[in-house]
């Protein structure tokens, strides 16, 4: 299976997706180990981060209840995602393994923490380097929702001003968007202080069942880390400690 390029990503040190907030769309908003998807398998390489003494992130939002539940960032691309879920939306399983990346907070745009994760990575070699992911995860969370929200806003028309257009996508009790070209397909959608992002290379699916797919990993991925359901309301987030375990990046601008 080839990878025709490496997908957009949310947040961090690389390129963003985001929420469209005045281009006329309803309130819209940027792998655990995989086995092949022609059914071979694959042991998993994901890199998780230590469990224990998270550091704190974030304050509540302005709409959190006073005993809001915590929204811990997912420690592992399974916690993330489960192999189960993957399958499930996707109709077969993915080959390969996962990579995992913690993004920095960045306090100057709210960012309270982003977890990355790579799936259907083909590994390095002796001779070559490991493959761009198949599909790219990303759940970012904010200091309240109206960061989350100013954050991917700017993206989108960033988006659309290389020409990519902006269409609506259903996840429940979030607002999303859904912006499908010819080298991938990306939906973003936001639910109170959080924000995910997921990218599809082509040829594994139909736009349809592309669609439909990140929709429901959309739904699952946002609901990752909360103990609840994804169309809970408002909650504090914390971070997994990101004393540079392997795979840590650096954030840029594009929160």
């Amino acid at each position: 299976m080839t990878v025709r390029r490496p997908p957009t990503r949310v947040g961090g040190a690389l390129s963003s997706v985001g929420l469209v907030g005045a281009v006329g769309l309803a309130g819209v908003l940027v792998l655990g180990g995989c086995t092949g998807f022609a059914g071979t398998s694959a042991p998993a390489t994901t890199s998780s981060v230590p469990s224990s003494a998270p550091s704190s992130a974030t304050t509540a939002s302005t709409t959190a209840a006073t005993t809001a539940a915590a929204v811990e960032l997912p420690a592992t691309c399974t916690d993330l995602l489960s192999t189960a879920q993957l399958d499930a939306a996707l109709g077969a399983r993915l080959p390969g393994t996962s990579t995992y990346v913690v993004g920095l907070p960045e306090p100057s745009i709210g960012r309270t923490g982003r977890v990355t994760c790579g799936f259907g990575v083909t590994p390095a070699t002796a001779t070559a380097g490991a493959s761009d992911p198949l599909l790219e995860v990303s759940l970012l969370t904010y200091t309240d929702p109206g960061a989350a929200t100013d954050r991917v806003a700017a993206v989108v028309a960033a988006r659309q001003g290389q020409g990519v257009t902006a269409g609506s996508a259903t996840v429940p009790g979030a607002q999303a968007v859904l912006f499908a070209g010819a080298a991938d397909t990306t939906l973003v959608a936001t639910l109170a202080e959080r924000t995910v992002s997921l990218t599809l290379v082509p040829g594994l699916l139909d736009a349809a069942a592309t669609r439909a797919a990140l929709e429901q990993l959309a739904a699952a991925a946002l609901g990752a880390g909360t103990g609840t359901s994804v169309g809970s309301e408002a909650r504090t987030t914390t971070s997994p400690q990101t004393g540079r375990p392997a795979g840590t990046s650096t954030s840029s601008a594009t929160g």
